[in-house]
Formats: structure tokens, C-alpha cells, sequence
């Protein structure tokens, strides 16, 4: 009988393998594999399935159905999982993994921080800008299986010209004069948009960036051009001339960092909401104002990147409770929202940890007031829109990519249980994840 990819990945978690180890990229089955006796959360909006076969083929998936009753081709590597949970591969839809990747060193390091991701249940990642040389190579390395690490989608970065005195824009633009590369372009109104969007896509960008020192015209007419040149459109969420309502108008299809919709408010009132730390924000959204520019969301479809995360770190913790009852009052306005963290987790080095995007989903559900199947929705289907790949994975549906995590508990009963990974499955190749990487 064949040996499937399966079934060593079985034989090396019973070895009790490293999650170093487990970074040795691996390829596809090449033949027809049938992980049977699954209860599949497909991610499509439907209830979950008990007793149902998922069936792979190379990095595709080839069917989904009740156990039992279609006859597998002939040779089918059948894996019995009676017990467990099955959802699509989960997306980090807020990164930065190419920020700073000079140097052999500093690749090593980021190909390692993405294998530790993917060990965790992550099988892409949206980059929110970095160098896009460093990108786009790790892009093609992930895509084609040379390296272990989840598919990367990552944006080209716009600026006004003020922008460019960051130093991090040095970082990201080594060897070239910031503001001047495709990947990382100071923009005004005498840029000619047409040539920076052709130069952006020939980069291998999945959308064009807006970060900061821009007009409301020019968000406008720079997200037309991308549209038009096949580019989505990401942003913060405000800007300090644009409001997130001009932002939406504008036609950004991702909008970042719930706490940054409070700037509808005006930049008093942000400021004066900011620095009150102690009063209570409960119902403090629930107005005219916002329940304008959330219904704008909604019919623009507008995708809200909440980021509750990145609120649990630093000094940025007093916004937590603004960030959170934002999302609170978007989700339950119909606004689609996606699962980012602005800090992808898992480190580099040292003892293996779970990605800080379980983490997101469990703060989506406990703080955002979301369903722990819209949270997962967030991480998956919403996710893959985001990126402009949903037509290629976010669900598990024949014909999409075989990215899938195989999980001993059930997340929709418990957001928790997504920490609870047996196996990841990415574009067909199996590894293992969650307590058996554990030291």
C-alpha cells in the first residue's frame, strides 16, 4: 500500500520531531489522498459537516463529501480521523515579515518565523508593506514549496513625499533612495498613476498600500487606477487629512486598525477620546455618525482589519477597549471584518510558541463580540477577499488550494480549540502542529 505524506507525517510525530526539524520543506502527494470521518467547518457560510471525506489531489482539492458515498480512485491513500475537526487554512490578514530581510542572516531568520507560522496553522499571510525584493522572493519560494512557510500577499507602499524622512522607509528600500522604487513610491498630484501601478504589479504586489501624507483626492484617484490595473487597495484607516468615511468613499477595500475609526470624530475629539483612558466607551459609537460610515462600509463592501491585538501591547492598551467596541458595533452593523495581528508571533528562535492570530480570533470573539464561526470567517473566507483570492482558497471546496488544518476539538463550539492542531495542510503538503511541537 502507498505511503502517503500522511502517513509520515504520523510516523515523525510519534518520533516526537522538532518543529525545527519540521521546517524541511515537503511537496504534495502526488497521488489521490482521503482524510475520512471528519467533521468539516468548510468556511462557505454552511453548518458543519459530520462523517465527511475531504479528498486531496497534488495541492488541490478534489472533493468533499459524506463518508461512504463516492468511490475513491483507484489507489487512494485513505486516513481515517474519526474525531476530528477540519477548517480551512487560517490567514494572517496584518503582517510584516519583510520589514527588514537584508542580509543571509536576516532571511534565515524571517524563513524561519514563517515556518514556525505555518507549523501554527497559518497558511498565508497579507505583508502590509516591507521590501518588496525580499518579498517577492519569499513569495516565489513559499508558492512552489522551497521553503516551509505560508503563501505571502504583500502590497507596494504610497506615501506623500513627508513620509520618506522615516527610517524605516531606509530600511525597507536599502541600496535605493526611499520613495523612489516601485515597491515603495512617494506619490503627489503630479505622480503619473498609470506608470506607478504598471511598476507596483511588476514588483508581484497583490495591492497598492496607502499609508500617509495623502489628500482625499488623492486616495481617490490612486485607488481608481490600481482598480483598474487589477491591484486592491489597502490603508490605515484614517490618514491625518483623510477620515475613515473619506477613506471608504475613496474605495480602499481593506481598512486597518479598528481604534483609527474613531478619527471620524474629528481630530479634537480623537484626541480628547484618546487621552480620556478611564471613561467607559460602551455605546459611545452607537451614533449617526458612525452608523453612517459603517452602512457605507457595508454597501461598499468595505473590509474592517480590526487588529485587537496589537491594542494588547505597549502603550497602545488604552485604546483597547475604543478598538474593541468599535469592532463591536461594525460587526453587529454588517461590516465584514478579517483576523490580523500587525505582529505575526512564533519568533525565530528559541522554544516553538502558537502565532499571536489565535489570539486575535479569541479577542474577536470575547472583546468584538463576534460568533466564534465569524471569527473563523475573518481567518478564512473573509481573509482570502481580502487578498483577492477567494476564488483559490478560504474554503474548503473542490477546485481550491488544499490548505487545511485538521484540529482534536471543535472551534466553532470554542474559538480556544483553533491552539488544538494535529495537522496543517498547505497547497497539499502535510506538517504537523499545535501540542506535538510543544516542548
Amino acid at each position: 500500500m502507498r505511503i502517503s505524506l500522511l502517513a509520515s507525517a504520523a510516523l515523525l510525530l510519534a518520533s516526537g520531531a522538532s518543529a525545527q526539524e519540521w521546517c524541511t520543506p515537503r511537496r504534495a502527494d502526488s497521488g489521490y489522498v482521503a482524510l475520512t470521518g471528519l467533521t468539516v467547518w468548510d468556511g462557505s457560510g454552511a453548518p458543519a459537516r459530520p462523517r465527511t471525506t475531504v479528498l486531496l489531489h497534488g495541492e488541490r482539492i478534489a472533493g468533499v463529501f459524506p463518508d461512504g458515498v463516492q468511490a475513491l480512485p483507484s489507489g487512494t491513500a485513505v486516513h481515517q480521523l474519526t474525531g476530528k475537526f477540519a477548517i480551512p487554512g487560517l490567514i494572517d490578514s496584518h503582517v510584516h515579515v519583510g520589514s527588514d530581510v537584508s542580509g543571509e542572516d536576516s532571511r534565515v531568520r524571517a524563513d524561519r518565523r514563517l515556518c514556525r507560522a505555518l507549523l501554527g496553522g497559518i497558511t498565508a499571510v497579507r505583508d502590509m508593506a516591507g521590501d518588496t525584493r525580499a518579498l517577492g522572493s519569499m513569495q516565489r519560494d513559499a508558492k512552489v514549496g522551497d521553503i516551509a512557510s505560508p503563501d505571502i500577499y504583500f502590497a507596494s507602499l504610497w506615501a506623500g513625499p513627508a513620509f520618506f524622512a522615516d527610517p524605516r522607509t531606509a530600511q525597507a528600500s536599502a541600496g535605493e533612495v526611499p520613495g523612489s522604487m516601485p515597491g515603495m513610491r512617494s506619490i503627489d498630484s503630479t505622480t503619473d498613476l498609470r506608470q506607478a501601478v504598471a511598476e507596483a504589479r511588476g514588483t508581484g504586489a497583490t495591492a497598492i498600500k496607502l499609508y500617509a501624507a495623502l489628500s482625499p483626492a488623492l486616495v481617490a484617484a490612486a485607488t481608481a487606477e490600481a482598480h483598474r490595473q487589477g491591484l486592491e487597495v489597502w490603508a490605515h484607516a484614517a490618514m491625518a487629512a483623510v477620515t475613515p468615511l473619506q477613506m471608504t468613499s475613496g474605495g480602499v477595500d481593506v481598512i486597518s486598525h479598528a481604534a483609527l475609526i474613531a478619527r471620524q470624530l474629528g481630530p479634537e475629539a480623537y484626541g480628547a477620546l484618546v487621552k480620556d483612558s478611564t471613561g467607559s466607551v460602551r455605546g459611545r459609537f452607537d451614533t449617526p455618525t458612525f452608523d453612517s460610515l459603517f452602512a457605507e462600509m457595508r454597501r461598499r463592501g468595505t473590509i474592517l482589519d480590526a487588529t485587537l491585538f496589537i491594542y494588547t501591547m505597549d502603550d497602545r492598551q488604552k485604546l483597547a477597549p475604543m478598538a474593541a467596541e468599535i469592532t463591536r458595533r461594525a460587526h453587529r452593523l454588517g461590516v465584514a471584518l478579517v483576523a490580523g495581528t500587525d505582529s505575526l508571533g512564533s519568533g525565530d528562535e528559541g522554544a516553538w510558541q502558537l502565532p499571536n492570530l489565535h489570539e486575535e480570533l479569541r479577542l474577536l470573539v470575547q472583546e468584538g463580540g463576534l460568533s466564534s464561526a465569524d471569527a473563523l470567517a475573518g481567518a478564512t473566507r473573509n481573509a482570502a477577499a481580502a487578498v483577492g483570492a477567494l476564488d483559490r482558497r478560504g474554503t474548503i471546496e473542490p477546485g481550491k488550494l488544499a490548505d487545511l488544518i485538521i484540529l482534536d476539538a471543535d472551534p466553532v463550539a470554542d474559538i480556544r480549540n483553533t491552539t488544538r492542531i494535529r495537522l496543517v495542510v498547505k497547497r497539499g503538503a502535510v506538517y504537523p502542529g499545535g501540542p506535538s511541537l510543544h516542548p
